[in-house]
């Protein structure tokens, strides 16, 4: 029993470092966003492409890898997927063809989608109900501190000289060492709990049409795409080019104020769920979050260019915090549910929060690409004035401010459906 517990808390481990590993994968044209353009000649619907491929497919997995997992247990399935994430990451750094680039961030999107799903289910099938918001919690945080000094520490990489191909080859080195260490001691989740899933899967198809046609858990669905997914919109893609443009800072200086965005996330993650914890104060979260959002977007699009440094990453950091409101949605989506369907509850309101980003960010670009101002700068590459992205993140603040209306308008009773 000591042993197992043990090796549930090491794979617990294992599975946190491939969600923060992965993670960094899917963000990391952020960092390098003019470079990559420039090496493949990418306008910035093409550009887009990177990231809504990676996320495309990311999502469309979510519930089938869900399902895999459940029957095979993680080893097998995360040792193969992280496999796919080098694979593609290879693809990508050692060309210049753009239909290769794109068909690598493809790859690393499928070996990305189970990774988060993985963890979860380490920890649901190992650790104690009481414990497992903590365990979730402590892995959400990791993914962004890792985020953090990562995007840092590939900047220099590329300041001392290397290329951007050369810089992002280190993380390579540091997924296959990782893939060596899941593949000599990764186990497979609990047993016991994979069997009653077998037994169990005669009733999986009316349970699943049960969700998907349930319009809370939809709306509560939405309600993610109009929090973390406008925020991860900036901070992932196009926050270090929309701060440089408008705010007239370096590319060190825009990756470093971007930052402030994942900083206030990890402050969220834990703050928002703790101050909106429970009943009717958990709508009450969520539209207060929105109107905090709004806010912030509409000073930091709309607003000033000369605004203080401090008051600058002070917003940013503020849009992260409050864009942890889309946890109390998974915490209302989840009051839905039954032990037999919280996995694809939450899956299926993740399913539709990513794939809401990946539209978004194309968006993003397509308006970008149809409000160009004509500029090129000598290498023929596309240059996008604040006021481009004035026109395109205006489309975010639009999202935010549907999703404040639908906030509003949902009703306050029948939340605690658990008995």
């Amino acid at each position: 029993m000591q042993h197992s517990r043990k090796q549930a808390y090491w794979n617990w481990v294992l599975l946190s470092a491939f969600v923060a590993y992965q993670y960094l994968l899917r963000i990391y044209p952020s960092i390098f966003t003019d470079e990559i353009r420039a090496t493949f000649q990418f306008s910035a619907n093409e550009f887009s492409t990177l990231s809504t491929y990676c996320i495309g497919v990311y999502s469309c997995l979510q519930i089938p890898l869900g399902i895999l997992l459940d029957k095979m247990g993680v080893r097998w399935i995360i040792i193969a997927s992280l496999g796919l994430c080098l694979i593609g990451q290879h693809l990508f750094t050692h060309t210049h063809t753009q239909w290769v680039a794109q068909g690598g961030r493809i790859l690393i999107g499928i070996g990305a989608a189970p990774a988060f799903i993985g963890v979860v289910k380490v920890i649901s099938d190992s650790f104690p109900n009481r414990l497992c918001g903590i365990f979730i919690g402590i892995t959400c945080v990791f993914g962004l501190m890792t985020t953090l000094v990562s995007s840092h520490w590939l900047r220099q990489l590329e300041a001392t000289g290397l290329s951007w191909q050369q810089a992002i080859d280190n993380l390579s080195w540091i997924g296959g060492i990782l893939w060596v260490i899941l593949l000599l001691s990764l186990a497979t989740s609990n047993e016991d709990r994979s069997a009653d899933a077998s037994r169990e899967s005669t009733r999986f198809w009316p349970s699943f049409c049960s969700v998907l046609l349930n319009p809370k858990i939809f709306l509560y669905a939405l309600l993610t795409i109009g929090t973390c997914a406008v925020v991860n919109t900036v901070s992932d893609l196009w926050g270090p080019a929309f701060l440089s443009a408008k705010y007239h800072l370096s590319p060190l200086q825009a990756i470093h104020y971007n930052q402030s965005i994942f900083a206030g996330l990890m402050v969220g993650s834990f703050l928002i769920p703790t101050v909106f914890s429970e009943g009717k104060r958990i709508l009450q979260g969520i539209r207060t979050c929105y109107l905090l959002l709004g806010g912030i977007f509409i000073c930091l699009i709309y607003g000033s260019a000369s605004i203080p440094p401090f008051l600058l990453q002070t917003a940013l950091f503020g849009a992260g915090v409050v864009a942890c409101a889309d946890i109390l949605c998974f915490s209302l989506a989840a009051q839905l549910s039954t032990p037999k369907t919280s996995a694809l509850i939450i899956g299926w309101v993740n399913t539709i929060n990513m794939l809401g980003l990946s539209c978004l960010q194309g968006l993003v670009a397509f308006s970008l690409d149809k409000h160009w101002s004509g500029i090129t700068n000598e290498q023929g590459l596309r240059i996008y004035l604040a006021r481009d992205y004035e026109f395109a993140l205006g489309i975010l603040l639009n999202v935010v401010m549907g999703g404040t209306v639908i906030a509003w308008c949902m009703r306050n009773k029948n939340y605690n459906l658990k008995k």
